[in-house]
C-alpha cells in the first residue's frame, strides 16, 4: 500500500492505482466526522471569506496596501475551500465523486496546491508590508502602497502557478475513475519528494520563518514606539485615524499569523513524516493514519475558513465597516434634526444682546411653528 496525502488532498491507493476508501473499515468514522464537523467549517468558511471580500473592498479599508493583501487572501481562501470541498469533503464525506473527469481532476488538484501556496505567501507579504511600514526605512512608503501590493500579488500568483504546473501533467483519471498520479515515476516524485520535504520547505518553513521574524520586529517596534502629533487639530485627528487603521491591520496580521502556525503546521509535518514510514507500518496502522490525516487536513482548512471571524474579533474598524455593509443607510432624520437645532440655537443666541442673555429665555422654534 502506498499513501499520498498533501496538506489539502486525501488520496489513498495501492500499487495497482485502484482507489481504496478506508472510511468504513476503521473504528474512527471519517465519513461522519467530515459530515458533522467538516461541513459546518466549510459553510462558515465560505460565508466568512465572501464577507471579508466585501468588507476589504470598501473604500475606507482598501486605501491601505495591507488591506489589498487581505482582500487577495480572502479570494485565495475561497479557492482553497472549494478545492477541499470537491476533492475531499464531497467524496469522503458524501460519496460524491466529481473528479472522474480528467479536466476536473487536473484542475482541482492544481488549484488546491497553488491556492494554498498563494494564501501562505500573501500572508507573508502582509507581514513584510507591516514590517517595512513601521521601520525607519526612508523609502518605506514607496513599498507600502496599493500599486506595489497589486504588483506583488500578481507576482506571487504567477510564480506559484508555475511551481505547481507539473500537477496538470502528472495527475489524471485512471481506469477505475480515481484521480491519481499518472505514472510510477511521477508517483514516486510526488509522494517522496514534492509532497514531502519540498512542500514542507516552500509552504511552511519559508512563510513561517519570515512571518515570525516580521512579527517579532513589529512587536518590538510597537512596544518602543513614540508618536509625535502635528500641532494642527485637523491633522492630529487624521493622524490618529491613520495610526489606528495601521495598528488594527497589524493586529489582523498577528492573529492570522498565529492561527496559521497552529492550524497549518500539523498537516504539513504529518505529510513529511508519512513519506518516511515503512510500508509495513503503513499497512499495519492504515486506519489510524487515515484518521489523523483527515483531522489534520480539516485543521488546515479551518485556518482558511476562520479569517473573517478573527478580523471581527480583533478589529473595531473592521467591525464598523462590516456594520456599514449590513446597514448601509443610517437614519437621516436624526442628523437633520440636530442640524436644524444647532443652527437655530446659534441664530437665536447671536440675536440677543450679550448682557441680556441670562435674563431672557432662549426659545427654539421649529419650521412648523414659524410657518
Amino acid at each position: 500500500m502506498v499513501t499520498s496525502n498533501s496538506s489539502s488532498t486525501l488520496i489513498m491507493y495501492n500499487e495497482t492505482n485502484s482507489s481504496m476508501n478506508y472510511t468504513t473499515e476503521c473504528t474512527f468514522n471519517v465519513q461522519l466526522f467530515l459530515q458533522y464537523i467538516g461541513t459546518p467549517v466549510i459553510i462558515f468558511g465560505f460565508i466568512g471569506n465572501f464577507l471579508s471580500i466585501l468588507v476589504f473592498s470598501r473604500k475606507t479599508l482598501r486605501s491601505r496596501s495591507c488591506s489589498i493583501y487581505f482582500l487577495a487572501l480572502s479570494v485565495s481562501d475561497v479557492i482553497v475551500l472549494f478545492g477541499y470541498t470537491v476533492e475531499n469533503l464531497l467524496y469522503h464525506g458524501y460519496s460524491i465523486q466529481l473528479l472522474s473527469n480528467s479536466f476536473m481532476c487536473k484542475l482541482t488538484i492544481f488549484l488546491i496546491y497553488a491556492s494554498t501556496d498563494i494564501s501562505k505567501y500573501l500572508l507573508t507579504l502582509a507581514a513584510i508590508d507591516r514590517c517595512v511600514l513601521i521601520s525607519t526605512y526612508s523609502k518605506r512608503y514607496r513599498f507600502c502602497r496599493k500599486s506595489t501590493a497589486k504588483l506583488m500579488i500578481v507576482f506571487v500568483i504567477t510564480v506559484f502557478s508555475l511551481v505547481n504546473s507539473h500537477i496538470l501533467f502528472g495527475f489524471d483519471v485512471d481506469e477505475y475513475g480515481a484521480c491519481l498520479p499518472t505514472s510510477e515515476k511521477y508517483k514516486y516524485f510526488y509522494t517522496n519528494h514534492y509532497d514531502s520535504y519540498i512542500d514542507l520547505f516552500k509552504t511552511v518553513l519559508i512563510p513561517f520563518i519570515t512571518i515570525f521574524i516580521c512579527n517579532a520586529f513589529i512587536i518590538i517596534k510597537y512596544s518602543h514606539r513614540k508618536y509625535s502629533l502635528p500641532s494642527n487639530a485637523s491633522l492630529r485627528r487624521k493622524s490618529r485615524r491613520r495610526r489606528e487603521k495601521d495598528r488594527q491591520l497589524t493586529w489582523f496580521l498577528l492573529s492570522t499569523s498565529i492561527l496559521f502556525i497552529i492550524l497549518s503546521s500539523p498537516s504539513e509535518i504529518n505529510d513529511f513524516v508519512r513519506s518516511y514510514l515503512s510500508q509495513n507500518f503503513r499497512d499495519t496502522y492504515s486506519c489510524q493514519l487515515w484518521a489523523y490525516t483527515a483531522i489534520f487536513i480539516l485543521m488546515h482548512q479551518t485556518n482558511h475558513a476562520s479569517h473573517f471571524y478573527i478580523y471581527t474579533l480583533t478589529g473595531p474598524i473592521f467591525r464598523k465597516e462590516f456594520q456599514k455593509l449590513i446597514c448601509p443607510y443610517p437614519k437621516q432624520t436624526n442628523k437633520k434634526f440636530v442640524f436644524h437645532y444647532s443652527k437655530r440655537q446659534s441664530i437665536t443666541i447671536n440675536d440677543c444682546p450679550h448682557d441680556d442673555i441670562h435674563n431672557h429665555p432662549i426659545i427654539i422654534y421649529s419650521d412648523k411653528d414659524v410657518h
